[in-house]
């Protein structure tokens, strides 16, 4: 059974790393070490948590200090997290493909990331988002996959899928950049 000593070194601890990662983009405020004794860097770093939050200046960690301390450490997680991907083309089956026919939101998806990719080719003719799969969207995949030393079928199968989506991941880390 944890004694009450460990308890508290477990609490400080845990203070101490919601407090590095509060302050981990704010260089005006020194990190506590995470080692689960509470020192002045500590008491430092909970003031300057308290002054920032409007809470009274006590450089203890009350219930309002500790409530508002994990809503900031998860807010500041929440940041750093990647967004979640979307399986927008079916997994299964294996020979799934978009052909002249195919409707919806996955036709949809490929005509926009085909819209976005046009301005890195020469002579690549635009597709039209209207979510069918229809002799422009097939004419535009048919010059991708050549551009692209793809078999030329003007269907959309995973290999295709894959190359579009690469290149256009790609170019929109290009626009985070800039």
């Amino acid at each position: 059974m944890p004694t009450t000593q460990s308890n508290e070194k477990n609490a400080i601890s845990q203070l101490q790393r919601f407090l590095r990662r509060v302050f981990f983009d704010d260089p005006s405020v020194r990190p506590p070490p995470v080692d689960g004794i509470f020192e002045r860097d500590t008491e430092v770093a909970l003031r300057a948590f308290q002054r920032a939050q409007g809470l009274p200046e006590t450089g203890r960690a009350d219930q309002a200090t500790w409530e508002r301390l994990f809503d900031a450490y998860r807010a500041a997680l929440a940041l750093t997290f990647l967004p979640e991907p979307v399986e927008l083309f079916p997994a299964i089956p294996s020979d799934y493909a978009l052909r002249p026919g195919s409707r919806g939101f996955v036709v949809t998806a490929l005509q926009y990331m085909l819209g976005e990719l046009q301005y890195n080719y020469d002579s690549f003719p635009p597709a039209l988002i209207n979510g069918e799969y229809d002799e422009t969207t097939a004419r535009t995949v048919r010059r991708f996959q050549e551009l692209n030393g793809l078999p030329i079928t003007g269907e959309t199968d995973r290999l295709t899928w894959n190359r579009v989506t690469d290149q256009h991941n790609t170019l929109a880390r290009g626009y985070q950049a800039e």
